[in-house]
């Protein structure tokens, strides 16, 4: 039954989501929707929510105190929806402190990589302070850190990516500011990049009242202070341009350390009691808008009463003043938030008091009222997706049951809605498209002419695990030149890498940081796109050329190789090899080591290490010589790869490139000596040949052991490679047999001939062994030539002295013509398809062609030699005939006068 009600969940959960994202498309009529949650767990109840950009929805559920309405059970629920309708329980098996839960001081964050980070009070030692709890969304607790004081507090800042800030107490002279960075995917490990502090403006008679603190887009941290004029220390009260109150801005960028100085962003003459910052958003590529109120006391005919007016203040990143608008009181009457919409114009929020109520207003950007709404009293908790213009809003609770209400607010702009971007106009690719892999660039059009920045543009393959990070193919900042803007000032394009699509069928998304672009009119970081929204997918690959395993060295730069020299050099090799298989990414059993390295002699500071790429047992897998192009263009682009982000990988050197070092003479010894040895027999028997046959017209056994050695190669082409090529499988053998049958037959033919019509042949046979011709019959069959040997007349033996006639001669002689034409030319045509259709050519198929090659030049040769002897001694023959005919025709011809 719980699998069961699960299903239903997800089921209506997917249906709302759909709906949702079919009714945002449209501007005039946006939908409601309305799903139950259903919680597993008897008598959680809920506490609060947090939403991500990324459209998931975290309920945080807790159990209540029956004892005191102001704790909680010192446990950890967390739900998470996700948009897709996955529905994550994390359940914490954690007993958090008394400190923590009664008075409930305990809070969340959501990091990273699936981490979340649970912040609370602990007490060590008597001292309260402030830890957080980093724990995984399969409820795993990876690390706990002490954060500081108990009165510190914890923002993320604005980029989970990012890590998060820890913000100091507040004193009289401003604020501290520590980063902190993202957990560490294994130890969880937090570390703190940097400090910084925000000053107040040093302003002779003002004092320093409050401050307020917002979140820049791009991952900084807005500050404005608020100083008043000291009346009590300055003699001039009475001065009419005496300015009473000062609000100045200062911004801190991530990465930085060292704030803007302030700017001075408003100041009025008139004296206030108070100045007060209410909220401060950002307003798509024109600033920040906060809402401030001003406390004024107003006295008229000896009567005085105390407003409260609220006002709208804009300005830009850089310090610079847009304006200061106050806002109509039918607008700001009773509590009430103002917040700008990605889409344009502003959402008001009032809330009423003594209830949960809230109503809620669209203006354009004008301040016009533009649509409507409201949540009843039967809501108990309000919140909001910002990036798609979202309220929720979810009803008291009854039993296990929560029931959750979507209001997609009214889009003054749609433009960019797939992409959550209302200044993207197109991509290329378009979302969910199929792509090539060749691709070499994607491009991103903007509605408004834009320049780069210094945030990254980042591709990640998708790999079906939601609970563990996708794979980074490549990162680009948008200031690291690489990245483009066309002559439109609208178009951006961003190359892509040989390694970034190398496998099939599989999908990516695109990652655009806020600030990766910024508007030129005003200079402000625009908005970026956020994870598994810009997806697509690439196509099958066809079946890739075959290549053998190769074998390369890379350098490690001066800090690696110092590494390498004073560690366990094994275990290195295995983590650079297991880091090699997740990033390229390929199985970890296609790379391997011989554990072999040196000191590279152009640089004597660093190491050399050697790997080899073993080639693909299948047709499915990539060819070796893919994988060893894909890791040798992420060492290359190693600043902009995954290889710079690991432990090890981010040793190498990327001055040097990946280069092939094969050790021909290891792999191929068999083969070489092989090899060597038939060049050695050859040499032997043409020096017997020269010896025996002085004018050298007798090669018989020369060419036999170069027709042999051929064999031996075609035969280990045969037996190792040509599989390799599965459409050169059945011409090979075609090509290999033919000839042999071909050839033996002829050799039948030869000997029975002989055996039938030439007596003395009949009588050379008769002496010999009874099996010798049946074995000189196959061992013909090799090439028709093999006879010639047993003509040569080597050492005088017998064996080798075969009486054949011209016939068998004549035979002999076009049967290696026909060989030339069936079966060496077409074995040397085989190597040259083999050659187009492999990465890499080796040894074996090399020693082929060669032997081929010489074979062909060898009968072409000596055959051609052979027919125009045989040509000239049959003119002979001719002229004698005919001078004897001559000579007889005249002394007859004289005897009849």
């Amino acid at each position: 039954m719980f699998n069961l009600a699960k299903m239903l969940i997800i089921f209506m959960y997917l249906t709302s989501i759909c709906c949702f994202f079919i009714s945002s498309q449209n501007v005039s009529s946006p939908q409601d929707i309305l799903y139950t949650y259903e919680e597993p767990i008897d008598g959680l109840k809920l506490h609060d929510t947090h939403t991500l950009s990324k459209g998931t929805l975290m309920i945080w559920m807790t159990f209540d105190d029956d004892k005191d309405p102001s704790c909680m059970l010192p446990y950890f629920y967390l739900r998470l929806i996700e948009r897709t309708g996955r529905i994550t329980y994390i359940n914490l098996n954690y007993t958090f402190p008394p400190e923590a839960v009664c008075p409930i001081s305990m809070d969340f964050i959501p990091l990273n990589y699936n981490y979340i980070m649970v912040i609370y009070v602990k007490s060590n030692n008597g001292v309260k302070g402030k830890y957080g709890l980093i724990i995984n969304y399969e409820s795993e607790i990876i690390n706990e850190i002490y954060l500081g004081n108990v009165n510190d507090y914890i923002i993320d800042s604005g980029r989970l990516e990012k890590g998060f800030i820890r913000i100091e107490e507040h004193d009289k002279k401003g604020a501290t500011l520590h980063w902190l960075s993202i957990p560490d995917i294994t130890t969880g490990k937090v570390v703190e990049h940097g400090s910084s502090e925000f000053i107040v403006p040093n302003q002779l008679s003002y004092t320093f009242v409050n401050s307020f603190n917002f979140n820049l887009i791009d991952g900084g941290i807005g500050y404005a202070y608020i100083l008043k004029y000291d009346e009590m220390g300055s003699l001039a009260t009475n001065d009419p341009n005496i300015q009473y109150w000062k609000i100045y801005v200062s911004f801190l960028r991530e990465g930085t350390y060292l704030p803007t100085t302030p700017s001075l962003v408003y100041q009025t003459t008139t004296k206030l009691n108070s100045v007060v910052f209410n909220s401060c958003t950002y307003n798509n590529g024109v600033g920040y808008i906060c809402i401030v109120s001003l406390n004024n006391t107003i006295t008229n005919r000896n009567e005085s009463r105390t407003e409260v007016n609220y006002y709208r203040l804009d300005f830009l990143t850089t310090g610079a003043f847009i304006q200061f608008d106050m806002i109509p009181k039918e607008i700001s009457m009773d509590v009430f938030d103002f917040s700008s919409l990605i889409y344009g114009g502003f959402l008001v929020r009032k809330y009423y008091t003594n209830t949960t109520a809230m109503d809620f207003s669209i203006l354009d950007n004008n301040g016009n009222y533009k649509s409507g709404g409201s949540f009843g009293p039967e809501f108990v908790h309000t919140n909001m997706f910002s990036r798609n213009g979202t309220l929720l809003g979810i009803k008291k609770q009854i039993g296990n049951k929560l029931e959750i209400l979507l209001k997609p607010l009214l889009r003054l702009n749609n433009q960019g809605a797939e992409y959550d971007n209302p200044v993207i106009e197109s991509t290329k690719p378009a979302i969910h498209e199929f792509i090539d892999s060749s691709i070499n660039e994607i491009t991103i059009k903007y509605a408004i002419p834009v320049r780069l920045s210094t945030a990254n543009i980042s591709i990640f393959q998708l790999n079906g695990d939601p609970y563990k990070p996708n794979l980074l193919r490549q990162t680009i900042s948008g200031n690291s030149k690489l990245c483009t803007v066309g002559s439109d000032n609208h178009t951006v394009h961003i190359p892509i890498f040989r390694s970034s699509f190398n496998q099939p069928n599989a999908s990516y998304h695109v990652i655009i940081d806020n600030n990766f672009v910024i508007s030129q009119e005003r200079n402000e970081p625009l908005l970026g796109i956020n994870e598994e929204t810009w997806m697509f997918s690439t196509k099958p690959f066809k079946a890739g050329q075959h290549s053998v395993s190769v074998t390369g060295s890379l350098r490690l730069n001066e800090e690696g190789s110092s590494k390498f020299l004073q560690s366990n050099q094994s275990e290195f090799f295995n983590n650079i090899i297991q880091a090699f298989s997740k990033i390229i990414p390929v199985d970890q059993q296609r790379i391997t080591t011989n554990g072999k390295w040196k000191n590279d002699p152009t640089s004597p500071n660093k190491v050399l290490l050697s790997f080899t790429i073993n080639e693909a047992k299948d047709a499915i897998e990539p060819n070796s010589k893919t994988i060893f192009d894909n890791l040798g263009t992420l060492v290359e682009k190693k600043g902009f790869t995954a290889l710079s982000i690991n432990e090890y990988t981010s040793l190498i050197d990327e001055s040097a490139s990946f280069v092939i070092t094969q050790d021909y003479f290891g792999k191929y010894l068999p083969v070489i000596i092989i090899s060597l040895v038939s060049l050695i027999i050859l040499a032997i028997l043409y020096f017997l040949a020269r010896w025996k046959s002085p004018e050298g017209r007798n090669f018989a056994i020369f060419e036999t052991a170069l027709i042999m050695q051929d064999l031996a190669v075609d035969l280990t082409f045969t037996l190792l490679r040509v599989n390799n090529t599965p459409h050169l499988i059945v011409p090979n053998m075609v090509f290999l047999i033919v000839p042999l049958i071909v050839n033996f037959l002829l050799a039948i033919n030869i000997f029975l001939s002989e055996v039938d019509t030439n007596p003395m042949f009949f009588t050379w046979v008769s002496e010999l062994p009874t099996l010798l011709l049946p074995i000189c019959a196959i061992f013909s069959s090799i090439d028709i030539l093999a006879i010639n040997t047993l003509t040569s007349n080597l050492f005088g033996l017998k064996v080798f002295s075969a009486p054949l006639s011209q016939r068998s001669r004549k035979i002999i002689l076009w049967g290696s013509f026909i060989n030339i034409f069936a079966e060496d030319i077409p074995q040397l045509i085989i190597q040259i398809l083999y050659y187009n259709s492999v990465e890499t050519y080796d040894l074996i198929p090399s020693l082929v062609l060669i032997s081929g090659g010489l074979v062909i030049v060898n009968k072409l040769i000596l055959r051609s030699y052979h027919a125009i002897v045989r040509w000239y001694h049959r003119r002979d023959k001719i002229r004698n005939f005919i001078r004897r005919l001559s000579a007889a025709s005249i002394r007859s011809l004289r005897s009849n006068v």
